[in-house]
């Protein structure tokens, strides 16, 4: 009997039945007809659309390379091998030569030091302010020293005099002048330097680049994104009204970086880098996250509890999913259940320029869009039918907060090429090889034996086994024996050759050889120490240039971006100079034994008096330090005064002979006129 309760379902609920049942392909799932939305998510979803069509060959590459990696063969290889009942083995080569790349790359870039450094140009431009500072303090105590010195003399102090010999002095002291706004250039920089690796570190930013070399490496590209703002719980020491300390907990806005996979970032079809074209990055949020969402700026509240409803109500889950998120599940082992019962909400975070109008709709106001005919930089979350945030990107030039480098970069093309691609035809060969070098093994392990089954005595069985004796019968009077047995040939050896040429073939096109990687079987110039080294350092011609594009792609522009995030908040921005974020991971190649050797000669080279005059207290002392560092010293102890050398002199050597002098009014040195002090206030 019906209690006479219609069940009603929503549309999100009918479509994810239909897919689970078979009715719909999960490709054309999403398409819901643009009348239904509002003009910014249709925009949005049409992007999307045209996004994944667009991605669809560069994702079945990654996922060859994830299978090839994995030693997974593909289906149709996979079915032919089975036709000839050939053994299903597969050399895991890309494996050992990504695993290889990987830590190699990591070895180089991931080092106690920062992969990065800022420099000044060779001649900063400082502020004006700061210049006539420095100009008014020379002026100021060269006209002192000068007053004094008359005056011990038992000379007239004469004014005018001394105004001249001010005068005199200004020439010398304006060539001088580059060296001291390039050290304070310097100091300022070095100070910086320290702020922004803090605020890397505190952003995850170390942590991003080495989660991002795999994908480098393995897929298509590696990405990182930042850096954007997260709000985030960090701890804060407090001190109470009674002067006791104590750990609190608070919310703060910072920059964050993040490693992205290859898989969620779609880009514009026609795309050839991030900031040609929009971008889209499939992130997932849990619901409760979301929640919370509302009351943030940028985020609509109305929309955000229209997805929490339709989630609630079994909808929203699968509106995404494609067939490449159950390859990689299934290739890494997972159970791809867990990707359908996956308790998070996918969102489409869109990147790129809409026309005023759709975000005036939407519900920005006029004062955020002036000019609904013009174009501006976006950021919006699509989950659904439903814009839950669109800003304006915090970009002043509107930049797209991504940044990519793949393995083997092409141009003009947004997909690179990673390791496994370069070598897949190679290692489809060696695996042929290897199929047949076990095959023969057991093929010739043993006979292969004919037996005339009509003379067997009944109840004789045809097996082999050691010591077997064999009961025949001849009714038919025949002469040939019963049982004959062939020996089928072993070609094991040349097979192996192949092998091996397939082998030094992967090594080439990989620019990862064996030996880079402790294969000790080299020959040649690598049976020697200094033959061997020679060998590693024309292969890492190979990995700099990977190492390159990583400096060039990933680490300069996010530095960059934080740099400039940084002198923002300083207090001090006037006196910022010309700077350039230097990438230094290419250049760590050196091999460093090498380096501290030469460095160590350099250093008993010097140790003269002739040299020690020329380089000062300040050149001795840095060579010192230099010389120091990869002894894991501690410098602190090892030079206690090494930020003020010449207190380390003995005061016969603190004046320096080099040092610029100027004569008064009688013909004789003023003292205290060495234009090189004036750089230390």
């Amino acid at each position: 009997m019906s209690n006479g309760l219609v069940p009603v379902k929503t549309p999100d609920q009918v479509t994810q039945e239909k897919i689970k049942a078979g009715e719909i392909p999960i490709a054309t799932a999403t398409a819901i007809p643009d009348s239904a939305l509002s003009s910014l998510a249709a925009h949005i979803r049409r992007f999307w659309s045209a996004a994944v069509k667009a991605k669809k060959a560069p994702e079945d590459q990654m996922l060859k390379n994830l299978r090839q990696i994995e030693g997974i063969y593909e289906p149709d290889v996979a079915a032919a091998i089975k036709e000839v009942d050939a053994p299903m083995i597969y050399a895991k080569l890309t494996d050992a030569k990504c695993r290889s790349a990987i830590a190699w790359i990591k070895e180089v870039i991931i080092q106690p030091q920062p992969p990065w450094s800022i420099e000044t140009t060779p001649e900063p431009d400082m502020p004006d302010t700061v210049i006539a500072q420095i100009r008014n303090t020379f002026i100021q105590e060269a006209f002192s020293t000068l007053m004094t010195s008359m005056s011990q003399s038992g000379q007239p102090v004469d004014p005018m005099m001394v105004f001249s010999q001010v005068r005199q002095m200004i020439p010398v002291f304006e060539e001088e002048m580059k060296k001291i706004v390039l050290k304070k250039a310097k100091e300022i920089t070095q100070k910086l330097k320290v702020t922004i690796d803090d605020r890397l570190v505190e952003g995850g930013w170390y942590e991003a680049l080495e989660d991002c070399i795999p994908d480098i490496v393995q897929l298509k590209a590696g990405f990182i994104k930042g850096p954007v703002y997260r709000k985030e719980k960090v701890k804060k020491p407090e001190q109470s009204e009674e002067g006791k300390f104590k750990i609190v907990y608070k919310d703060q806005v910072i920059p964050k970086y993040e490693w992205r996979s290859a898989f969620n970032i779609y880009p514009s079809p026609d795309s050839t880098g991030i900031n040609d074209g929009g971008v889209i990055d499939l992130i997932s949020i849990r619901s409760r996250d979301l929640h919370g969402l509302i009351g943030v700026e940028g985020f609509k509240k109305e929309e955000i509890e229209a997805v929490i409803t339709d989630y609630g109500t079994g909808g929203l889950q699968e509106w995404t999913k494609k067939a490449a998120e159950m390859e990689v599940a299934m290739i890494q082992g997972i159970d791809s259940s867990s990707v359908w019962q996956s308790q998070k909400i996918d969102c489409l975070e869109y990147w790129d320029v809409v026309s005023g109008k759709m975000l005036i709709e939407w519900g920005m106001t006029k004062k955020e869009i002036p000019d609904p005919t013009k174009q501006y930089p976006i950021c919006a979350w699509l989950i659904g039918t439903h814009v839950i945030k669109a800003m304006l990107n915090e970009d002043p030039l509107g930049k797209i907060p991504f940044h990519k480098v793949s393995f083997n970069e092409k141009p003009g093309v947004f997909w690179g090429e990673g390791l496994p691609e370069l070598i897949a035809d190679i290692i489809r060969s060696l695996n042929a090889c290897f199929r047949a070098i076990l095959y023969n093994i057991g093929v010739g392990s043993g006979p292969q034996t004919e037996i005339d089954q009509d003379r067997l005595a009944p109840g004789e069985s045809p097996k082999l086994w050691p010591w077997r004796v064999w009961l025949t019968k001849n009714e038919t009077m025949l002469n040939q024996p019963a049982i004959r047995f062939y020996a089928p040939p072993m070609v094991v050896e040349r097979l192996i050759s192949a092998f091996n040429f397939y082998s030094k073939l992967v090594d080439e096109y990989s620019g990862v050889p064996a030996y880079a990687h402790g294969d000790p079987q080299v020959g040649g110039a690598g049976n020697t120490a200094s033959g061997l080294s020679m060998l590693i350092t024309q292969a890492a011609r190979g990995i700099k240039n990977v190492i390159k594009n990583i400096d060039r792609n990933l680490i300069e522009p996010t530095v960059t971006a934080q740099f400039e995030m940084t002198i923002g908040d300083e207090q001090n921005i006037g006196l910022i100079p010309d700077y350039k974020i230097i990438a230094r991971g290419s250049s760590t190649l050196i091999a460093k034994e090498q380096q501290a050797i030469r460095r160590t000669e350099f250093l008993a080279i010097t140790n003269n008096p002739l040299d020690s005059q020329i380089m000062g207290a300040e050149g001795r002392s840095y060579l010192l330090e230099a010389a120091a560092q990869p002894l894991d010293l501690d410098l602190d102890k090892l030079l206690p005064n090494r930020n003020n050398p010449q207190a380390q002199l003995p005061q016969q050597a603190i004046a320096s002979p080099a040092a610029p002098q100027t004569l008064n009014a009688g013909g004789e040195p003023v003292v205290g006129t060495d234009f090189r002090q004036f750089g230390q206030r």
